[in-house]
Parts: structure tokens; sequence; C-alpha cells
């Protein structure tokens, strides 16, 4: 008991240091959601399901998948929107039930129940498919990026409303140029609190339609 509380603190710990990064130099404005008519998630109760992270990390074991959602929930807290997320012992049962899934895969209909049983109008699940730091092929240079893939599926008709796949976030490049990194700032784990932030932020913008 003591080590799993040990690792809860250290959790908080670690999200708690990220909330500067969520939330500095970003100044939002409303768009229109790709989903629910353009309404998206806003004033509906919506279940994050912690993301997996590559094939050895399952829904609700990696760090980086948890806090992506916990600062999704910061954000949606320090924008105006309507943040009606799920909590309490409902959604603990359903974060449980995926976490211990006997099979291979959980289905439409089996996201659907799990997510009326928590009382969600809609479930956000998804995966870090990659994430590095580095450039590979620069030594000593910082290229920070991650692939993000994430649904959103409808529990009332157990189907996906909205979904990207192979989402790049964070390189210097097109849309994503909001993310730099100094030539004196080289702290890898700072660089990677960054990157998760911005991660959650253009999560929590397609999901109630805001945009940095």
């Amino acid at each position: 008991m003591l080590k799993v509380f040990r690792k809860m603190m250290k959790t908080r710990l670690f999200i708690a240091s990220l909330l500067p990064l969520l939330v500095s130099g970003c100044s939002s404005s409303r768009v229109v959601s790709p989903f629910n008519g353009g309404a998206g998630v806003e004033g509906e109760a919506v279940l994050l399901v912690p993301f997996r992270e590559g094939k050895n990390f399952w829904y609700g074991e990696s760090r980086r998948g948890l806090t992506i959602v916990r600062l999704i929930e910061k954000w949606a807290a320090h924008q105006e929107t309507e943040s009606i997320i799920v909590s309490g012992e409902r959604v603990e049962d359903a974060q449980r039930q995926i976490r211990d899934w006997a099979k291979p895969r959980l289905g439409d209909s089996d996201w659907g129940r799990i997510g009326r049983s928590a009382g969600a109008r809609f479930i956000v699940e998804g995966s870090i498919d990659k994430l590095q730091l580095k450039d590979p092929r620069s030594v000593g240079f910082f290229s920070a990026e991650a692939t993000i893939s994430y649904r959103v599926l409808d529990t009332q008709k157990s189907r996906t409303v909205h979904q990207r796949k192979g989402w790049l976030v964070g390189k210097d490049r097109g849309n994503e140029g909001q993310f730099r990194v100094d030539i004196e700032f080289d702290d890898p784990q700072e660089i990677e609190m960054r990157l998760l932030a911005l991660v959650a932020r253009r999560l929590g913008g397609e999901l109630y339609g805001y945009s940095d």
C-alpha cells in the first residue's frame, strides 16, 4: 500500500508541475468542434480514459497517458467551458473494467456499455503511438514530437463520432509551429513536460471547440 501511495503522490506532483506550462501563453478562441454538430463535448458528460502508450502500456498503465488526461481536465477547468468530466466511484469502476479487460481489445458495444454505466455521453480513448525528444539524425539536438491517435465514442449509439490517427503534435512544422525549444533550454524532462502540455491543449481544443 505504501508503494502505491508513493506512486500516486509522485504522479500528482508531476502533473502539478505541468500546470504553468499548460496555461502559459495560451490565449484561446472559440471554434467549431469537428463533431456533435460543432459543440463537441461542451455541456455533455464525458469519460476520459488514460491513454495507452505503444504496445507495452495498456489503458491506465502509462504515466504519460495518465498525465495527458489529467491535463485535459485542468485545461478545461481554466477555459470558459461547460465541462462535465465524470468522476467518482462509477468512473473508478469503469477504469478498472478497462484496465483488467481479459480480451485483446474492447469493441464499440463494450465501450458504449462501460461509458453508460459511468453516466457518460461520450468516451475519449486513445494512444501515444510515438514520443521522441531528440532528433535521431542530429546528435545533441532536440526535436520533440508526439504521434497521437484518439477517438470520441458516443455511448448512446456505441459508435465513433470523431477520430484522429497518427496525429503529429509538437514538431516545428506547419500548424504545429507553436512548440519551440530555446537553444539554452536543454533539460529533457522539462521538454517532455512542455510536449505533454501541448498535446493536452490540442486535444482539449478539439474536444471543446477551442483554438490557440
